[in-house]
């Protein structure tokens, strides 16, 4: 299997994508921030929420179809990096073209125990979602399977790059970087994630300028 995504020079491509998000940064409306989350939780199949609750601890759910998971994380693992580079590895290393498994597992190290992320595809149409909650991760009969479900992958992947489409803007990156002290937010890879949607014809922009990400792509095209 030879790799389809393979970046060797990111600045041409760095560029064009961070003008694709400005362009999303349109002017302030009188819609608040909570009233738009709840509406568009209220369309969705499957929802992710992400949201820090103290310095360098974020929390939240994953739920579909009546299945609900909680987590709370802290930087001692680099939990958007990892979720988005498995995202990534589904739809830009499709090896399900080739009559082998499209599978990515992400692990998510909570406290005590966490969460696997199981991702597959053998279409490049439908992914099938796992989630196990381990009280052990080095005990794998601690598993549970906690939350199973297929839908769109592109549904999938809208709903989780669109809720963080809202968490970067509401935070800006700078601001990111402080509260989570340890890695930076994975720009890039969200932002491969977010073209591939928006070429797809399956995005819809938030209307919301949020924080100071606007400003702060306007220093990096500078």
């Amino acid at each position: 299997m030879f790799p389809i995504f393979k970046v060797v020079s990111t600045e041409p491509t760095l560029k064009h994508l961070f003008r694709l998000v400005k362009s999303n940064l349109t002017k302030d409306n009188n819609e608040s921030f909570e009233s738009y989350e709840k509406s568009f939780e209220m369309n969705q199949e499957f929802n992710f929420k992400y949201d820090f609750i103290s310095v360098g601890v974020v929390a939240g759910t994953i739920s579909s179809n009546n299945q609900c998971v909680d987590f709370e994380l802290s930087n001692n693992t680099n939990p958007l990096n990892d979720l988005l580079k498995g995202m990534i590895n589904i739809i830009f290393e499709p090896s399900h073209i080739w009559g082998e498994d499209n599978v990515s597992w992400v692990d998510w190290y909570e406290e005590t125990g966490g969460l696997k992320w199981v991702l597959s595809t053998e279409d490049g149409h439908t992914i099938h979602v796992k989630i196990i909650r381990y009280d052990d991760f080095f005990d794998e009969s601690s598993g549970k399977l906690v939350l199973d479900a297929a839908l769109s992958l592109l549904d999938f992947y809208y709903a989780i790059v669109h809720r963080l489409d809202i968490f970067i803007k509401k935070v800006g990156l700078l601001n990111y970087e402080q509260k989570w002290q340890k890695d930076e937010f994975p720009f890039t890879y969200f932002l491969l994630l977010k073209k591939h949607l928006v070429e797809k014809g399956h995005w819809v922009p938030t209307n919301e300028r949020l924080g100071t990400l606007s400003d702060e792509i306007d220093f990096l095209l500078t």
